[in-house]
Formats: C-alpha cells, structure tokens, sequence
C-alpha cells in the first residue's frame, strides 16, 4: 500500500498506522482487535474470550517473522513473559485456516480476516488481558494535493466514522 500512495497509483490507502515513515501522513479510523482461531471442537472453543497467557504452551500456525500481524502477537507475548511456539508458517490465511482445521495448531488474526462465521468447522474468539490490536487509519503521501474526488471520498469516510484527524 505504501508503494502504492507513493508512486500516485493510489492517492490514499487503508492499513496500518503504527510507525508509519516520514513521507506520509496519517489518519486514524480505528482499532483493529485480534482474535484466535480454532477449531470447533477445541476445550477452548467454549471461552467467551481468550487471556493471552492461556495460549503460552500452545502450538499455533502463524504468517511470516516479517508480517505486521506476526510482529504484534510476538510482541505481546514477549511483554507477558514468554514466547509463541510457532509450528508452521505460512502467507494466507486460508492456508491458515487449513492448518487449523486440520488440528496442526491455532491461529491468531486481526479481526478483518476472521473466517465467516458461518464456517462449520472454526470458531474465532476475541484475544483479551492484555486485549492486542492494531491501529487502522487512513494514509497519504504528505507531498500530494488531494484530489477533488479524493476529497469527496475522504469526507464520506470521515462522516460515516465520525473520527478526527490524528
């Protein structure tokens, strides 16, 4: 997305806000919170919600060392004393899935890419004390003019989430 907004193929993007370099401004829109995938018959498919030192022994299936995602969730681990035993690594979350339902460990997702709660086979409950999240906003390439259309698209987003400037 940052390579997007900065080429001018996109004149803003969505995605995460943290850390986010120099050359871009940011607008924040939310917190994204994360949740843990499981299988249906999995003993902790009956929690409401899911402490995060529930899951130090446990084996998860996680994205790469490098992803945003990854990088949280070793991050709040870390702070709570311990590390995430990861088992395998891979770059979709329907891999992700895959692995889950096929009993190779859990998973550990922001709340976007939760499966439908429709699917038969997993359930996705809420990661909580600490709750982990991440910051979603809106970016732009501060060395850009906005658009007239970019502008009336900003203020509908603006509008709809009744959120200020960060």
């Amino acid at each position: 997305m940052q390579d997007d907004v900065r080429s001018g193929l996109a004149d803003f993007g969505v995605g995460y806000v943290a850390d986010m370099p120099e050359p871009f401004i940011t607008e924040r829109l939310g917190a994204e919170a994360f949740f843990v995938v499981l299988p249906r018959q999995h003993r902790l498919a009956r929690m409401k919600e899911i402490a995060l030192k529930t899951l130090k022994d446990a084996t998860l299936v996680s994205l790469p060392t490098d992803s945003r995602t990854r990088r949280i969730i070793d991050g709040a681990a870390a702070t709570a004393g311990f590390a995430f035993h990861h088992a395998v690594t891979v770059t979709q979350f329907a891999t992700l899935y895959s692995f889950v339902r096929n009993g190779v460990g859990l998973t550990i997702v922001p709340g976007g890419a939760r499966p439908p709660a429709s699917d038969p086979t997993l359930v996705a409950r809420p990661l909580t004390r600490p709750r982990v999240s991440r910051e979603i906003g809106i970016v732009r390439f501060r060395e850009r003019e906005v658009t007239p259309a970019t502008a009336g698209l900003l203020a509908l987003i603006n509008e709809r989430l009744g959120r200020t400037r960060r």
